[in-house]
Order: C-alpha cells, then sequence, then structure tokens
C-alpha cells in the first residue's frame, strides 16, 4: 500500500516520454527563425516560456513574434501526437495507485489540451483529477503556483501528497509548496544534490515509498 495520498506528477520525461517530439519541433523552428539550434538543450528550450525563447535566441524583426509562436505550438501539435510515448514502468505505477483510489494530478511544462489529447491516445483520459499545463501556470516553477492549484483541484491534503518527478527544478517546487517530493532517475545522471525526500529509478518503485 502507498503511504501517501495524493500524487502530483510532472508529466514529460516523468510519465511520458516526449524527446523525439520537442526535437523535432525545435529544430524545425528554430531553422525557419534563423535560430541556432543546440541539440543538447532540447529540455531547456521546452521548459521556457515561448516569449523568453524567442527573446533569447531569435535575432531578427520582432514582428515574428507571433508567427514563431503559432509555428511553434503547431508543429509541437503535430509531432508530440505521433512520437510521444509512455515510459512502461508509468502505465504499471497508474494502476497500482488508482487501485489504491489515490489522487491523482499533473503538473507540466507541456499545454493542458495536448497533455490531455495523449493520455486519450493511451485510454488514460479520466486517470487523472487535475491537469494543470503551462496555459494555467500564471507564476513559473520554482514558484509554487501550479502544485498548489492542482492540490485544490484534487482536495489533496499537503501533508499526504508527493510530488514525482525527474527534474531538479520541480523538486525545488515541491519544497516551495511544502510537500513531500521523490526524484525519479532512471540513468542514474541526476544523482541527490537537488535534495529529493526520496529517490527512485523507476515508477514501479513509488508505491513501496
Amino acid at each position: 500500500m502507498p503511504s501517501f495520498e495524493s500524487y502530483v506528477f510532472d508529466f514529460g520525461n516523468t510519465f511520458a516520454d516526449l524527446r523525439a517530439g520537442y526535437e523535432s519541433t525545435f529544430s524545425t523552428v528554430f531553422g525557419q527563425f534563423r535560430m541556432s539550434y543546440d541539440p543538447s538543450k532540447v529540455f531547456e528550450y521546452a521548459d521556457t516560456p515561448l516569449d523568453q525563447l524567442f527573446a533569447s535566441y531569435h535575432t531578427g524583426c520582432t514582428c515574428e513574434f507571433r508567427d514563431f509562436v503559432s509555428m511553434t505550438l503547431a508543429s509541437y501539435e503535430r509531432n508530440m501526437m505521433t512520437s510521444a510515448r509512455l515510459y512502461a514502468d508509468a502505465p504499471v505505477c497508474l494502476a497500482r495507485l488508482r487501485a489504491c483510489r489515490c489522487r491523482l494530478g499533473i503538473v507540466s511544462r507541456s499545454y493542458e489540451e495536448h497533455i490531455r489529447r495523449i493520455l486519450s491516445n493511451f485510454g488514460l483520459e479520466d486517470a487523472f483529477m487535475s491537469i494543470v499545463g503551462q496555459d494555467r501556470a500564471v507564476l513559473q516553477r520554482p514558484h509554487p503556483y501550479s502544485v498548489d492549484l492542482c492540490m485544490r483541484e484534487m482536495g489533496a491534503d499537503r501533508h499526504s501528497t508527493l510530488l514525482v518527478s525527474s527534474s531538479p527544478l520541480d523538486i525545488e517546487t515541491g519544497r516551495n509548496a511544502g510537500i513531500a517530493t521523490v526524484l525519479l532517475d532512471r540513468d542514474g545522471s541526476i544523482g541527490t544534490s537537488c535534495g529529493p525526500d526520496f529517490y527512485i529509478s523507476s515508477l514501479e518503485q513509488l508505491t513501496d515509498i
């Protein structure tokens, strides 16, 4: 039996593998707008709001911003719908938590509509009580706004909620929200320096915490 009643998951790189979609999106859009693309920074691009991304990497006329946003969102949606995959340990973990009637939520840098469509592709559109995407993030992480909103929508108690993510930034956000955190580090490349309460290499270990 899991020790927590509510779980807040990051989506990309924790629950779903979105790397291929990000790479296709940003390589295409950066090339179209003559912006220098570095494949090693693909997750940094994904974590950055589009206005900041444009301001940081675009050197042409600022009048192109709307076209940049439109193309990025269209490319992202097209690529994510065809390339997104659930990690093998995600459905197993989800089934165990749902069987225990745990409250489940998602806080993500991705847009809510896209998350829901990806989940729908795998028959999981009703698995989560709350999904807070980038479009509802009034304040950016590590501010706890999105996590707090997700917990309110789930009716979650702060003392029995666990944030699950593969991102050190999310671990900091969970601490700021006053909830326990677990870092998912599948290949051991992140380590524990970000200070999570728990550390796992697979989502299947989550119900043992």
